[in-house]
Parts: structure tokens; sequence; C-alpha cells
């Protein structure tokens, strides 16, 4: 197992979260780290169904029969773990947000199991002004999730990026995600 974990929100296998994942990556492994992305679009998750039976039962997992069971074990082993997303319609996307709620499983009777996690946030927005993206919105509900799991936050990379490709045109985005890769590889 990887111990860097990249979730990747985005539904668009080339959209410009997917680009800054992938240059993530090749950041993490040019600094001598590994790391293990999960593209979430081509995963079914389903929503939770607050049927408690993860808590009931000490699972760490779900009674749900799809993709999540597969994910926990991958995080519980991870050291850090990058929620990477589009923002639409004010907050990350769904995928990322399906995801999130589904870490509702991983409380167990010794507490919860992804506490003192690094983590780290990506996102990028097509709204040119940052009051008007939504990225507010997403950092705020990203940051309850860190304090929550007691997390330290490696780094947080977001700005704009509408068009399919603007996010390799933008100079600043791509000099910010090289710098978290490092940062991430140098928390390890």
């Amino acid at each position: 197992m990887s111990k860097i974990l990249i979730l990747n929100g985005s539904p668009r296998k080339t959209g410009n979260t997917s680009f800054l994942v992938n240059e993530l990556v090749k950041t993490i492994i040019e600094n001598e780290g590994e790391a293990e992305v999960i593209t979430l679009n081509n995963h079914k998750i389903n929503p939770c169904q607050a049927c408690n039976w993860c808590i009931k039962n000490n699972a760490l997992s779900c009674v749900q029969k799809d993709d999540m069971n597969t994910f926990y074990p991958k995080l519980l082993e991870s050291e850090v773990i990058v929620f990477a997303a589009p923002i639409y319609w004010f907050s990350y996307s769904a995928q990322l947000k399906l995801f999130i709620d589904r870490l509702y499983a991983l409380h167990g009777n010794e507490g919860y199991a992804l506490i003192n996690k690094k983590v780290a946030f990506v996102l990028v927005y097509g709204d040119s002004d940052i009051e008007g993206s939504g990225v507010h919105n997403a950092l705020g509900s990203l940051r309850h999730l860190s304090k929550y799991m007691k997390s330290e936050i490696v780094g947080i990379v977001h700005g704009t990026a509408y068009k399919i490709g603007d996010a390799e045109k933008n100079n600043q985005l791509l000099t910010e995600i090289k710098d978290l890769g490092q940062k991430i590889v140098n928390s390890l």
C-alpha cells in the first residue's frame, strides 16, 4: 500500500483536477515518494444510509456491497490523504462528497480510525473571483473534516481553471502543485 493516497473527485479523465493530480504524482515520484490515485468517478460508491451497522459492529467497513469497502484498508494504511476535486455549484464535487460521507463507517470502539492522518487539498474552480467561486465553502468543509480527524494540513492548492487545459497554462497552480508534492513527501 502507498503511504500517500490521492482521491480524485473529478468526473473528467482529462480535466483540470485530473491534470493537477497527475502533476502532483509526478512530483511525488521525482521526490522518491509513492502515491496511489483513486479516481472516484470510476467506482461504485453508494450514499451512506445512516443505518449505523458500521458502528454497531465496530466493523471499520460498511454493510453496503460497493467499492468503498476496498478503500477503507487503503485509508487506514495511508499516512497522507489528498482530497482533490473541482468546485461545482459552490462546493466540491458530488463524487468527493459521497466518498467523504462514507468515511462515517470508520468510527470504531477505539474512536475514529483516521485520527492523526496528514491531509492536503487540491481544488480548482471556473470563476475568476475567489469570493464567488465556492472554494471557501469547500475549504471550510474540508478544514472541519481535518479538525475532526485531528489531522495536520500539509498544504492547500486552489485556483482558477475553467476550460479543460487551463490548469496547464496557470503557472501559479503548477508551482503550487509541485511545492505541495515536495511538502507531502517531506512530511513522511
